[in-house]
């Protein structure tokens, strides 16, 4: 698919604002999310296949219209893409994706920014009057130098905090048993429907949860997951119910671009009825040994840093640490009750 529409310049001298061409430029935009990420100290290597399993399963957001790479003189910096959610928790969260490159020019983020600002008013507008609180929301790893002013002026408000954490040894695993009745049982496909639902419901609580995870483009993409290794995939049963996950991976790009063997170990989940119980601990475990006997020498995992189960301290009390931070923003999408903003975008 190649979108139209026009370069549109921003404030900041030889930097335009212009659609996607989709897929063709699928690898510039992994081009650019790894260098920003590097830069945030990020241990995740995109690659096309990963982004690809995502941007062709999007819910609420279509390339044409939401997203825009920034050049500079021609050059790729950066990029933006919007969407929007009715969060469980209640309001409809309007959010993005921003990406800034190290070597963008100065006062990049802001061009962005408002655009993104601008662009949530549009759709807001085409919707029309809702019944709960719209909210815009951004979340940063890197932030050049600029960006928390620039955040504040606009009357964003850190909110949130998520973690990159790292076990860089997969040494002194501890063993820890699974609850009496529990089992865990190899993977079939024929299951996966249902291990998919599982973990949809067991993170159906959580910040940022909404009723969009359990739409059928959000089944589509796990099915398109690259990553998927059923052989390494930690399910755990009570009879004939599922009481949680891990579903560790190996990113073999990664590995070989930044010369390191490393597993993730993913998608911890634990359903309401037997959280407390040691489940996830037990799970981690088996994970952590999946992956050692796969030849990984290292484990990383993303975490909320403020998960109300306590995953945090868990992961903690299994000896991975932070690595990498990433920010994430929020304020009314409409300030003062108004759809006004001051971006001037």
């Amino acid at each position: 698919m190649t979108t139209s529409g026009s370069r549109k310049p921003s404030r900041v001298p030889g930097l335009f604002l212009r659609p996607i061409r989709w897929p063709e430029e699928a690898q510039l935009i992994v081009d650019v999310n790894n260098a920003s990420r590097r830069a945030g100290g990020s241990l995740f290597v995109m690659n096309v296949k990963v982004l690809r399993a995502f941007y062709d399963h999007l819910v609420n957001s279509e390339l044409a219209g939401d997203f825009r790479l920034a050049e500079s003189n021609g050059r790729p910096v950066g990029y933006v893409r919007v969407e929007w959610h009715d969060e469980n928790r209640g309001d409809r969260v309007h959010g993005a994706a921003l990406y800034v490159t190290p070597d963008a020019p100065a006062g990049t983020f802001g061009p962005l920014l408002d655009w993104i600002l601008s662009r949530h008013l549009d759709i807001a507008g085409a919707q029309g009057p809702v019944d709960h609180p719209r909210t815009a929301s951004i979340s940063t790893l890197f932030e050049p130098p600029d960006a928390n002013s620039v955040l504040e002026s606009r009357s964003f408000v850190p909110v949130r905090h998520g973690f990159e954490m790292l076990r860089p040894s997969l040494e002194e695993i501890p063993e820890i048993p699974l609850p009496a009745v529990i089992e865990v049982r190899p993977v079939e496909r024929e299951q996966l429907r249902r291990i998919w639902q599982a973990e949809a419901e067991a993170f159906a609580g959580h910040w940022g949860a909404g009723a969009d995870d359990r739409s059928e483009e959000r089944w589509q993409e796990f099915l398109a997951d690259p990553f998927m290794d059923l052989s390494l995939w930690q399910v755990a049963w009570d009879g004939v119910e599922i009481a949680g996950m891990v579903r560790p991976f190996i990113n073999d790009a990664e590995n070989t671009s930044v010369g390191v063997q490393r597993g993730w170990c993913e998608n911890v989940s634990t359903r309401a009825p037997w959280r407390g119980r040691g489940v996830a601990s037990a799970l981690i475990s088996r994970a952590l040994r999946a992956l050692r006997e796969r030849g990984v020498t290292e484990a990383a995992l993303g975490v909320d840093a403020q998960n109300e189960t306590g995953a945090l301290r868990l992961y903690q009390k299994m000896d991975f640490r932070e690595a990498a931070r990433e920010t994430e923003w929020r304020r009314p999408l409409f300030l003062d009750g108004s759809p006004a903003t001051e971006a001037g975008a």
